[in-house]
């Protein structure tokens, strides 16, 4: 699961994606409160200084704008050609990501 701090606008996430993309991307983002889907375009680092991308060392860096509202949780999928190359989930917090607990102590595994 992937966290973005929903006080800034510009958000930086660092993935592993299914394949290395050559061009321009969509990334989807599903809000699993609200049902809606929204889509950013997504280039490659130096096309846009907003919406980009880069593979270094082989990991995905991927920075866009988004405003998110705290404690909305997302499905993140990221297509290149309609080809699905990273699925993942996100939520907004801004809480520390060392102290944050996705299920606020209500399940406890024995």
């Amino acid at each position: 699961m992937k966290v973005v701090n929903p006080n800034n606008v510009t958000h930086d996430i660092q993935l592993i994606s299914r394949v290395y993309p050559v061009g321009a991307l969509e990334l989807l983002l599903y809000n699993e409160s609200t049902q809606i889907e929204t889509s950013n375009a997504i280039f490659e680092i130096g096309i846009s200084f907003t919406n980009n991308y880069q593979i270094l060392d082989g990991y995905m860096f991927l920075k866009f704008d988004f405003v998110f509202e705290e404690g909305d949780k997302y499905q993140m999928k990221i297509l290149e050609n309609s080809s699905v190359i990273y699925r993942g989930k996100l939520i907004a917090t801004k809480e520390d990501t060392q102290t944050y607990l996705n299920d606020n102590n209500e399940y406890y595994y024995e």
